[in-house]
């Protein structure tokens, strides 16, 4: 596909041309659908969040002021459309139970053990993750998974930088606190 820029298809939606958006869509839908999944955690309203977030913008586009960049103002909607979701609904508290005690429970016919040891390490970061609150693990999302600067995240987020660098800290102290408790789980199971 021929991408001409962000800029390039936004004025040509705002000249009437609404076929435009699907290239913003395109281009974008991974990165929306990958950070309403890590605060929501769940496949099926990570994509209805994707959904609402991308009507949300088309339907605001005229406010977009073109100052930043389309994604920035487009990560805030899905931001806060995801904290939002989340904070309404208020899912159940997962348990330390609820997560697999070693890596031989991921271990299928198609893998190897190594790949089933990083495979228990990712999971084991995504649980901890969910488990922190979804303000937190939007923070961590757009830090590590989005590769944003703390400058970006404060234009997305509203929070300042010292706050920005201040959750991060307590946010990755509360998730190595969560994965120290599974691994010690994993010791006492397997004494």
């Amino acid at each position: 596909m021929d991408y001409k820029g962000d800029i390039y298809y936004i004025e040509q939606i705002l000249a009437g041309n609404n076929n435009s958006f699907s290239y913003i869509v395109d281009r974008h839908k991974s990165k929306v659908y990958n950070l309403a999944f890590r605060i929501c955690g769940n496949h099926e309203e990570a994509e209805e969040l994707a959904q609402d977030s991308f009507l949300k913008a088309y339907r605001s586009l005229r406010t977009f002021k073109m100052k930043s960049s389309f994604a920035t103002w487009l990560y805030r909607i899905v931001y806060n459309t995801s904290i939002s979701h989340v904070r309404i609904k208020k899912k159940g508290v997962l348990s330390l139970e609820d997560f697999p005690v070693d890596a031989t429970d991921f271990i299928g016919t198609n893998i190897s053990e190594e790949e089933a040891e990083l495979e228990y390490r990712n999971s084991l970061v995504n649980f901890a993750l969910q488990k922190i609150n979804e303000d937190e693990r939007g923070l961590i999302s757009l830090y590590y998974y989005e590769e944003m600067t703390t400058d970006e995240i404060s234009e997305v987020t509203g929070i300042s930088k010292s706050n920005i660098k201040v959750k991060l800290f307590r946010a990755r102290q509360k998730m190595l606190e969560i994965i120290e408790k599974v691994e010690k789980k994993k010791l006492i199971y397997h004494e």
